[in-house]
């Protein structure tokens, strides 16, 4: 349990947190009204994101993210006691984000593929030769076997010795960039209450 915490807790650091920006933009169109914060609106969408239970199930961290500001933002709208024209007639004409990925999903996105070809390039010539009709062609490891005149036992060594290499490289590499992730965003906080 308390690994899962732990879990959900870095998914939030890598996924939702450098959301901010984005989302405080979003939320100044929930407060024109000068009824609600913006900075409250992202806060608390920022602790329902985190009590998320469901967090491995969700694609588009993103989108979610703006869906539960969203969702906030007409929580706080129902508690008024008088509501105003001007605050509903925005509610209903602000349309979501764009949910579509941005340019700095795609380029992760072509990074990431990237770190795992050159990982797959760093395997041995046979083993390489394994993964590639399994992974990339799909072919059955009895399949392989015939192929690549090998038995079924060798193509199966061959695949978790694949899978475990660039499994522990690609799980290297996004502990880097979740680390220096994380440095960005607590050095931004922290220069942020600085000017304050």
């Amino acid at each position: 349990m308390a690994q899962d915490d732990e879990d959900r807790r870095a998914w939030f650091r890598r996924e939702i947190l450098p959301l901010e920006p984005d989302l405080l933009a979003y939320a100044r169109r929930f407060c024109r009204d000068g009824q609600t914060d913006p900075e409250d609106l992202v806060h608390e969408t920022f602790a329902r994101a985190i009590a998320c239970k469901t967090w491995r199930e969700i694609g588009n961290p993103a989108a979610f993210a703006t869906r539960v500001l969203r969702n906030c933002a007409l929580d706080a709208l129902r508690r008024r006691k008088v509501l105003t024209i001007t605050a509903v007639a925005d509610f209903e004409r602000i349309e979501p984000i764009d949910e579509a990925p941005g340019a700095q999903s795609i380029i992760e996105s072509r990074e990431e593929l990237q770190a795992l070809a050159d990982a797959i390039a760093e395997l041995p010539t046979q083993c390489r030769r394994v993964f590639t009709l399994r992974k990339v062609y799909s072919l059955s490891p009895d399949e392989i076997a015939v192929r690549l005149g090998l038995s079924v036992s060798t193509v199966e060594k061959h695949l978790v010795k694949g899978l475990r290499y660039c499994s522990e490289k690609l799980g290297r590499r996004n502990e880097r960039k979740s680390k220096a992730d994380e440095r960005r965003s607590w050095s931004g906080i922290r220069d942020h209450d600085a000017k304050r």
